[in-house]
């Protein structure tokens, strides 16, 4: 446990839980804290470091504090971090204090934070100073840390992470693919994440095992995003969609697949019309037909096209 300091002696230890996105609202409460003499300690000088020592530091500070205060936003429920934050010091027994800096839902917030009183610092000023004050003033008394200590808790990888290690899974079923469409379209609306999930969603696109159900999905909803993303669109995808690659002559480039190559420019990877005529559609990628075909609906493995 980290030594109590000098300046601590006359105020309270407080371990600062935030999403990044609040770091401005964030520097605002820990200057009112340290006015009022306490000794806030938020993770900011450790940005640059990551991993597991960034982690081992944080948990260790939560450890060592008297409280936590639960910075309140919208986006406080999409941090990781936070999140293992918050469970670590609650099984440690620390009393949290949430401050609102944007305003949220109380029905929808943490189990642990839900039955308590928050402090509204929206607007700063005055009155949320003398309400933060008298907020920390009412604090418990932090217990002894529990003896075993619990295990704490695994460096948290990012959300996004997660998400792009399913992306590039070696397989993935239907329902995969359609649950990952709807965790990557959620997050459009974020826009720090916004270019990251457009690029997750176009990795997904260019998957040999997408499924026409999948594509049908995620067609539009690239279509919708890319005027707004700053990544170039794929060759030829100014062409209509209808419209599919041609079917003029072409050139078998692997016996052993049935894959050939139209000799016009290459359209981008999705199911057309399959030129065959045995099926419906047929799906087309890296510049190739495949033997992946679809009849209402259902894929099906075609090795003889």
């Amino acid at each position: 446990m980290t030594a109590t300091t000098p300046e601590a002696a006359s105020g309270r230890r407080l371990f600062v839980s935030y999403a990044r996105p609040d770091s401005e609202a964030v520097q605002r409460l820990v200057e009112v804290l340290r006015a009022l003499h306490h000794v806030p300690w938020v993770d900011r000088e450790l940005e640059s470091e990551g991993g597991k020592p960034w982690w081992d530091r944080i948990l260790a500070e939560i450890e060592a504090c008297d409280g936590i205060i639960v910075v309140l936003s919208p986006q406080l429920f999409d941090s990781v971090p936070a999140e293992r934050e918050r469970e670590y010091a609650d099984e440690l027994g620390k009393p949290p204090l949430p401050v609102m800096v944007e305003p949220v839902t109380p029905d929808i917030l943490p189990r642990e934070l839900s039955a308590r009183q928050f402090v509204d610092f929206t607007r700063g000023g005055p009155l949320a100073g003398a309400m933060l004050a008298s907020a920390v003033a009412g604090l418990p008394p932090a217990p002894p840390l529990p003896d075993p200590i619990p295990k704490r808790p695994d460096v948290p990888s990012s959300y996004l992470g997660d998400l792009r290690d399913r992306v590039r899974a070696p397989a993935l079923s239907l329902e995969e693919q359609i649950h990952l469409i709807t965790e990557l379209r959620l997050r459009l609306d974020l826009e720090r994440e916004r270019q990251a999930v457009v690029t997750l969603l176009r990795e997904l696109q260019q998957r040999r095992d997408l499924c026409h159900a999948t594509w049908q999905l995620l067609d539009p909803l690239l279509k919708d995003v890319r005027g707004e993303s700053s990544e170039p669109a794929p060759p030829g995808d100014e062409r209509p969609a209808e419209a599919g690659p041609a079917s003029g002559p072409a050139t078998p480039t692997d016996p052993d697949q049935g894959l050939v190559t139209p000799t016009h420019r290459t359209p981008p990877p999705g199911w057309y019309p399959d030129p065959s005529g045995r099926h419906q559609l047929r799906w087309f990628w890296n510049g190739c037909w495949t033997r992946q075909a679809s009849d209402h609906g259902k894929v099906v493995d075609d090795p003889n096209f």
